[in-house]
């Protein structure tokens, strides 16, 4: 148990394990060539919750309670005790479809977490295109695309892996070779600015940039799918590009 605020503070607001992370399709669909395509958003294991607030606190330095929302869902407090006082942080979450109780003390749980910091930087990971495969493979997940007249396409969908800021640092693997110097990280020159990243950076500019150009510049999929499979530098040139164009058109 922690017993500085700040390093409590810290400690809350540290990346889960990966194994904690729950990946969930957004949106999934079928391409003209008959291969599936799932866009998928990470979201943190309820488990994970207590876990990280026993780990800060304490088993009985922390404690939750519910109440039934105005509108029918379910609001959860989360409570702390800082030296001899409780502080309560309050949020809310609708009842599910599927086991609709369980779903919304769940879900409000965790959103309540998020006020304590816990969990907040999966909302800085961007939309991210899950590896997709018709042929059933192991570890993969299972999914299914509605189509019409009632036939439905089944798909596997492999989890994407967690850029390595998005992981405790005691899981970033570093490569270290006792009699190899170690190698500086490789550095790309890109764009009309020459702007210069390391690979790890670019790759988080790259994908905020293909989110970005499909929400707001009418980027299709398959164009997204396509950034994300290039070498990262020609992306982000051809991203660049793309927005350019789109924004000289709307002149």
């Amino acid at each position: 148990m922690i017993n500085n605020i700040e390093e409590k503070t810290r400690a809350l607001q540290e990346p889960f394990k990966a194994d904690r992370v729950v990946w969930r399709v957004q949106q999934a669909g079928v391409s003209q060539g008959g291969k599936p395509w799932a866009m998928v958003l990470a979201y943190m294991d309820n488990r994970a919750v207590q876990e990280r607030f026993d780990e800060v606190f304490g088993i009985n330095g922390w404690k939750n309670e519910f109440k039934t929302a105005p509108d029918g869902g379910t609001l959860c407090g989360i409570s702390v005790k800082f030296a001899d006082e409780w502080i309560t942080k309050w949020d809310g979450a609708e009842n599910t479809q599927v086991e609709a109780v369980k779903g919304g003390l769940s879900g409000s749980m965790k959103r309540a977490a998020v006020q304590w910091g816990v969990g907040r930087y999966l909302y800085d990971l961007e939309t991210t295109f899950a590896e997709c495969s018709l042929e059933k493979k192991t570890g993969w997940q299972k999914a299914k695309v509605k189509g019409q007249g009632g036939k439905d396409t089944w798909f596997y969908w492999k989890p994407p892996q967690l850029p390595a800021w998005a992981l405790p640092k005691s899981d970033v693997k570093e490569e270290k070779h006792h009699n190899e110097p170690l190698q500086p990280p490789k550095v790309y020159v890109v764009g009309k600015d020459n702007k210069e990243f390391d690979e790890a950076k670019l790759k988080v500019v790259v994908e905020k940039m293909v989110g970005i150009a499909g929400k707001s510049y009418g980027a299709t999929i398959e164009e997204q799918k396509e950034w994300l499979a290039m070498p990262l530098d020609a992306a982000y040139n051809d991203i660049e590009n793309f927005v350019d164009v789109k924004k000289e058109n709307e002149k």
